[in-house]
């Protein structure tokens, strides 16, 4: 495999993309319990000399254009695993077919383009157990070698 070659790593092997690809692929985990939360892991990228901060800025923006009843909670910093990559938390919830979703994501830059979000949704409110698992998530997160 050419050096330029860019390894993609999945649940059920791997794949070597030629030269020209970006990783856009979004993970989504259903739970086995109808009542629990879903968990979405998505990749983007920051805008050239975009600071993660203002790309935070410009999605929510995005979101309370696109979303019926969007409400934006709460916006603080956290971390990503044991290498503490620092990132923000957002908390929100917005309309879907009349009914209420209730989110927490979790934003992070890996690198000066890379960009991680992570989310837990639900159709009833998160509670102090959603949080937590989501805390316990972000915190299991180590970065596989490519």
């Amino acid at each position: 495999m050419p050096s330029s070659y860019q390894r993609c790593v999945f649940t059920e092997g791997q794949l070597d993309l030629p030269p020209g690809y970006e990783d856009r692929t979004l993970n989504v985990f259903k739970p086995l319990d109808p009542a629990g939360a879903v968990i979405n892991v998505s990749r983007d990228a920051l805008n050239e000399g975009e600071a993660l901060a203002a790309y935070i800025d410009r999605q929510l923006a995005q979101l309370a254009k696109l979303l019926k009843g969007w409400k934006e909670e709460s916006r603080q910093p956290v971390m990503l695993g044991q290498q503490a990559s620092a990132g923000e938390s957002i908390t929100a919830s917005y309309l879907r077919d009349g009914k209420r979703i209730y989110q927490q994501q979790a934003v992070f830059a890996l690198d000066d383009s890379l960009v991680l979000v992570i989310t837990q949704s639900k159709t009833a409110a998160l509670d102090n157990g959603d949080r937590t698992a989501f805390s316990a998530l972000l915190q299991s997160y180590a970065q596989t070698n490519k």
